[in-house]
């Protein structure tokens, strides 16, 4: 018989995962239909110009202020800025989520090696990623101004987590947003067996 306390807590912890990745896809869904919805614009001005279309743009001294391609383009830079925080904010919300569910079942907060040593005396077993994670949240979050270079200790300790990133700059894709959920959710309680001890 499965021991409700058990699958109480993993039901949970899934379910909260779960909404995570649904606020972080609609939002996803909104700026890129976003992008398609301006770049359509875009494309479709600049054929009404090339038929002699009305020219949008100002300019000052014989010197070009702006003109409506421009706009577009920067419309949508900033829209790529935004799906970049939200890929950000998404990173960091996983990793609180992990860090906050594990702490309320220890009953206070504790160190990230604390809360990873409960995990695995109740048998979750966090993969060593996790650490990965942690490192990029926290890099995420400070930035250059942490005392601690979490984007180091990332490319050092675990050079091949984030694979489009080895440069200077770096971007979030969606295969690394999916490898931090499936870290996440590897970090926590797995759905109990028949026979799981009350945890």
């Amino acid at each position: 018989m499965v021991k409700l306390g058990a699958y109480i807590r993993y039901h949970q912890f899934e379910h909260g995962l779960r909404m995570l990745e649904k606020g972080y896809a609609a939002a996803r869904d909104y700026l890129e239909a976003e992008i398609q919805r301006t770049e359509a614009a875009s494309q479709k001005y600049d054929e009404e110009l090339a038929n002699g279309g009305k020219w949008i743009g100002a300019y000052e001294d014989g010197h070009l202020l702006w003109d409506q391609s421009q706009v577009y383009q920067y419309e949508i830079d900033d829209v790529h800025r935004a799906l970049f925080e939200v890929r950000k904010a998404f990173v960091i919300a996983l990793y609180h989520y992990w860090e906050h569910s594990v702490a309320g079942w220890v009953g206070k907060y504790a160190s990230h090696e604390k809360l990873t040593e409960y995990c695995v005396s109740k048998g979750y077993n966090p993969p060593d990623e996790l650490n990965a994670v942690r490192y990029l949240a926290n890099h995420l979050k400070h930035g250059p101004n942490s005392q601690k270079d979490w984007l180091s200790h990332l490319r050092k300790k675990f050079p091949t987590f984030l694979l489009q990133n080895q440069g200077l700059l770096f971007g979030l894709s969606e295969d690394d947003l999916y490898k931090v959920v499936a870290v996440i959710l590897a970090s926590g309680p797995t759905e109990p067996g028949p026979d799981a001890a009350s945890q």
